[in-house]
């Protein structure tokens, strides 16, 4: 029987209305333990969310998105927000829209209640791997985690810009998801109804002819690029050369399947 992130969220959701809610994964099992910041974007409206759906910045869709395609991999995932406002909480926990940027002083007021969560958490549960994933200046509020991390836990902090720390958070979090099936080059893909057929020697040509041309920003990317002759071009940028959509028609997910599916491998930056 599945129940909605942790088992005591089905309840919240019920009695919110919220019964035909995605987000559906198995029991906690107790073996990964993921902190996470909370995001500026949030979904709007009076009544409560689950802290997981209420805020909605990449991070969480990510997470969102990883929790729906991988349930048996979610089952082992235990997850924590990092809240301005509410300091250190349950994934599961309602809560209402709100406006409170973190600061510095705010961050160093949250660190003992941050940190005695901390220390509750590591010493009631089994963990393998722990991710820290927040925003600079989230960090003073668990300030000191070393130390309450027992010996045999693997822990990881994303760092770097907010792109890097976005492809961080999605390898660890697919890091013990099954290995997926090989994507058949077979020369022709679909996007937004636009039909595409080419082969790799067509995609490279029309990227070195948009190029030469100076179209769009092909050197925009953050995550993944695509090597033509000397140049890494965004994923996104030659999927919009190929079919005439603007880049922001589409995601950067997308533009990796249609590349594959015509035999253009993109790389991790």
């Amino acid at each position: 029987m599945s129940h909605i992130i942790p088992p005591s969220l089905a309840e919240i959701l019920y009695t919110e209305g919220l019964k035909d809610s995605k987000y559906v994964i198995p029991t906690l099992c107790d073996r990964r333990l993921l902190i996470l910041s909370c995001s500026r974007k949030k979904r709007t409206g009076s009544r409560l969310l689950p802290a997981l759906e209420r805020y909605d910045g990449p991070a969480f869709r990510v997470l969102r998105k990883f929790i729906v395609e991988c349930p048996a991999v979610a089952c082992n995932l235990d997850i924590r927000i990092l809240s301005a406002k509410f300091g250190l909480i349950p994934a599961d926990r309602p809560i209402p829209f709100y406006d409170k940027p973190m600061t510095a002083r705010r961050a160093i007021t949250l660190n003992p209640a941050v940190s005695a969560e901390v220390e509750r958490l590591l010493a009631q549960r089994i963990y393998r791997k722990l991710l820290i994933n927040v925003g600079q200046n989230y960090q003073p509020a668990l300030a000191g985690f070393e130390s309450l991390a027992p010996d045999d836990l693997e822990v990881a902090q994303a760092s770097g810009s907010s792109g890097r720390r976005l492809t961080i958070l999605h390898d660890w979090l697919h890091s013990e998801s099954p290995p997926s099936r090989p994507v058949s080059h077979i020369g022709s893909a679909c996007l937004r109804r636009i039909e595409i057929t080419l082969t790799p020697d067509e995609v490279i040509d029309i990227a070195c002819r948009a190029l030469a041309e100076g179209k769009g920003a092909p050197h925009d990317y953050q995550s993944w690029y695509v090597r033509i002759n000397d140049h890494r071009v965004a994923p996104k940028w030659l999927v919009s050369q190929l079919t005439g959509l603007p880049v922001g028609a589409f995601h950067s997910d997308e533009a990796r399947r249609v590349l594959l599916q015509l035999g253009i491998k993109p790389r991790r930056s």
